[in-house]
C-alpha cells in the first residue's frame, strides 16, 4: 500500500475514532436535538417521526418511520448515530443525507436523543418549547436549576424540594394537562412552587411544559 493510501486509512481511522469518543461522553441535549431535528429531519420524517414530512411523497425514496417498535427495539444509539452521521448506509436502497459532514458529533447526539424522545415520551408537547426555553430561564432557574436538575441557588438557601424534570421516568408520569396546572396555580399547601397565572400567558404556561418535557434524558 503507497504511504499516502496508508495516511488516508489512518486519518479515516483516526475520525471513526473520535466520532466514538464523542458518542461515549456527550449525552445530548433534547431541546438541542428538537431544533435541529426541526432544521435538518423535519421535511422528510415530520413532526412525529413517522416519515409523514413535507417532503414525503415528493421524493422517490423511502422514509424511515422512527418511532417504529422493531426499530426503536433493534436500532442501538451507536447504529443510529452512524446512520445519521453516514457511515453506514439503512438498507440497500437508503439515500439518508450524510449529516456526519454538516454536523459535529455532539449535534448527533442532540438529534438522537430527541428521536428517542419522540420513541418514548408519553406525551406530546403541548407549546412552543423555543417561547419555553425563555420563561424557563426568566422563572424557573433559581430552584429547578438551569439544567432542570431541582439544584437551583435558591435550594441552598431554603428548605425545598424543587422538582427534577430530567428524569423521563418520572416526567412520564405526569401528563401535560397535570403540569400546566401546576404551573398556572402552583401546588397547595407549604409547597413553594408559585402559580403563574398572573404573570405568564397561556402559550407562555403550554411552552414552557413542552420545555421541561425536552429537559428529560430518554437514552
Amino acid at each position: 500500500m503507497k504511504s499516502y493510501e496508508k495516511n488516508s486509512v489512518k486519518f479515516l481511522a483516526g475520525i471513526c475514532l473520535l466520532a466514538l469518543v464523542s458518542f461515549s461522553v456527550h449525552a445530548g441535549n433534547t431541546y438541542e436535538g428538537y431544533m435541529l431535528y426541526n432544521q435538518t429531519c423535519y421535511l422528510c420524517h415530520g413532526d412525529s417521526g413517522k416519515g409523514d414530512g413535507p417532503l414525503a411523497g415528493k421524493i422517490d425514496i423511502s422514509i424511515t418511520d422512527l418511532t417504529d417498535d422493531k426499530l426503536v427495539n433493534e436500532t442501538s444509539d451507536l447504529k443510529l448515530f452512524r446512520l445519521i452521521q453516514g457511515t453506514i448506509k439503512h438498507g440497500s436502497g437508503n439515500n439518508m443525507p450524510q449529516w456526519g459532514l454538516a454536523l459535529a458529533g455532539p449535534q448527533i447526539e442532540s438529534i438522537i436523543s430527541y428521536v428517542r424522545f419522540l420513541q418514548r415520551s408519553k406525551h406530546s408537547l403541548p407549546g412552543d418549547p423555543r417561547i419555553g426555553e425563555q420563561v424557563y430561564r426568566d422563572n424557573c432557574v433559581a430552584c429547578h436549576g438551569r439544567l432542570g436538575k431541582g439544584d437551583g441557588i435558591l435550594t441552598t438557601v431554603m428548605k425545598m424540594n424543587a422538582a427534577d424534570h430530567t428524569s423521563s421516568m418520572e416526567m412520564n408520569k405526569h401528563p401535560n394537562s397535570q403540569l400546566i396546572e401546576i404551573v398556572t396555580n402552583g401546588t397547595p399547601g407549604k409547597s413553594l412552587m408559585p402559580g403563574w397565572k398572573e404573570k405568564l400567558s397561556s402559550d407562555e404556561i403550554e411552552g414552557v411544559v413542552a420545555y421541561i418535557r425536552l429537559l428529560s434524558t430518554y437514552r
